[in-house]
């Protein structure tokens, strides 16, 4: 998957982050399809892959627009916006992880 190297940045900062110090405590669900919106992988926010029966919000996404998020390119807001992102739960949970991957997004 081309996000893998995003997940693997995640996995790392979330290991070697204080749990005490963390500001988004949720448990998200995420579902990776290809561009055609088959299934690729699921996994959730601890970045464990396979499935969260207890996930505040389910969130499913392109492999391809997840790297674009994960590489500040766009956001989850914008692919909300345009239908290429499906949410669905906690929209407080959501909207405080979006607000993480938001930082430094690249603008052109």
């Amino acid at each position: 998957m081309k996000s893998d190297e995003i997940i693997e940045k995640l996995r790392t900062k979330l290991q070697e982050s204080d749990p005490s110090n963390r500001t988004v405590m949720n448990i998200f669900q995420f579902h990776f399809t290809d561009s055609d919106g088959n299934l690729i992988k699921s996994m959730e926010l601890n970045i464990y892959e396979g499935t969260c029966a207890d996930a505040e919000a389910d969130i499913t996404v392109s492999d391809e627009n997840f790297y674009l998020v994960g590489s500040k390119q766009t956001t989850f807001e914008e692919l909300v916006a345009n239908n290429n992102l499906k949410m669905e739960g906690d929209q407080d949970a959501f909207h405080k992880l979006a607000e993480k991957f938001r930082m430094n997004v690249k603008k052109e």
